[in-house]
């Protein structure tokens, strides 16, 4: 398994070369130099946790566990671009801030689960990878949307709520009980807190998107931390099953 992982670790990293070549050039050898060691650091942090989960659960990682990982080189990305200080949803920064997030919540969130199903790879660490891998995108696009998509600070509250709330959780209750049977609602609200990310950081979009957004934030924001409220007092139910 560590050797999985070594090999996994040097491809997320070496997807940031690139990148950060092209903030370089844009905006300059400091911004390329923010953005290198951000998005360095940030791979570095999820793969040595992807290390101990596995361990703990002595599992090995499968090549659907590498597209899920994948996952977090979106979230890389959008953590070197605000360590950059780039502030810009328009030109290099905005197409591959936006880009990421494309690719991490729909592109890759979408196929890593039917095709672990296909192949017969479901595990019990892939679906605690898929399920952080999606957490940790929710958090970074979030920070990303209140800085330079125009978003409302109070709409990171709920994709903070999340880590606060599951750690009280895991006082009490197993990890795998937290999230088991999810009810149906809880899905749809996820799907629109991310959408509402996806529009503010687009790189493109006339005055009814912005507007759309704005008129959005409102709404999907708190029915977000709602649900995250809901969730968690569903799951200390358990307590008394």
């Amino acid at each position: 398994m560590p050797g999985r992982l070594a090999v996994i670790s040097v491809g997320l990293l070496a997807a940031s070369a690139a990148p950060a070549l092209a903030i370089r050039r844009s905006y300059g050898s400091r911004a390329g130099a923010r953005f290198a060691a951000g998005s360095v650091l940030a791979t570095l942090a999820q793969q040595s946790l992807v290390g101990i989960a596995a361990a703990r659960k002595n599992a090995s990682l499968t090549v659907v566990d590498a597209m899920t990982l994948s996952r977090g080189v979106a979230s890389a990305m959008l953590i070197g671009l605000l360590v950059s200080g780039v502030r810009r949803r328009n030109g290099v920064a905005g197409w591959l801030g936006w880009g990421s997030l494309v690719y991490g919540s729909i592109v890759c969130d979408w196929l890593d689960g039917p095709i672990a199903r296909r192949l017969g790879a479901t595990s019990e660490l892939g679906a605690l990878l898929d399920l952080e891998s999606d957490s940790w995108l929710t958090l970074t696009a979030a920070f990303s949307a209140a800085t330079w998509g125009g978003l409302p600070g109070y709409c990171m509250a709920a994709p903070l709520a999340r880590y606060a709330l599951m750690v009280a959780a895991l006082r009490r209750i197993p990890y795998a009980r937290i999230y088991a049977d999810e009810p149906p609602w809880a899905r749809p609200f996820g799907i629109a807190q991310m959408a509402l990310f996806t529009a503010a950081m687009a790189p493109f979009g006339a005055a009814g998107t912005r507007l759309a957004v704005r008129m959005a934030a409102p709404l999907v924001a708190p029915l977000q931390l709602v649900g995250m409220l809901l969730l968690y007092r569903r799951s200390q139910r358990t307590l008394l099953t």
